[in-house]
């Protein structure tokens, strides 16, 4: 049992769908990657590293409960280089 708890935990991806939100449509967090789906184009999924996806989840949860916008954390988190597009 101890090894698929482990296992479980390495495996984290957390989605965020039906955002209240003109801006984003998703949100993915993964380990170390941030995966943001906007709006405007729906068929297109942006990449970004994050070094503490933990701490952002975090702050994606306390937004949401608080009913602020996501999309001022999610470009304030680009703009302090918390999340780095790495979109291909």
């Amino acid at each position: 049992m101890r090894f698929f708890e482990k296992f479980n935990f390495k495996m984290f991806v957390k989605t965020y769908e039906n955002l209240d939100s003109s801006a984003i449509n998703r949100l993915k967090i993964d380990k170390d990657v941030v995966f943001v789906t906007y709006q405007s184009n729906i068929d297109k999924e942006y990449e970004f590293n994050c070094e503490n996806t933990v701490e952002f989840d975090e702050k994606v949860s306390n937004t949401l409960k608080n009913k602020e916008s996501i999309g001022k954390l999610l470009n304030t988190s680009i703009k302090e280089g918390k999340l780095v597009d790495i979109t291909k």
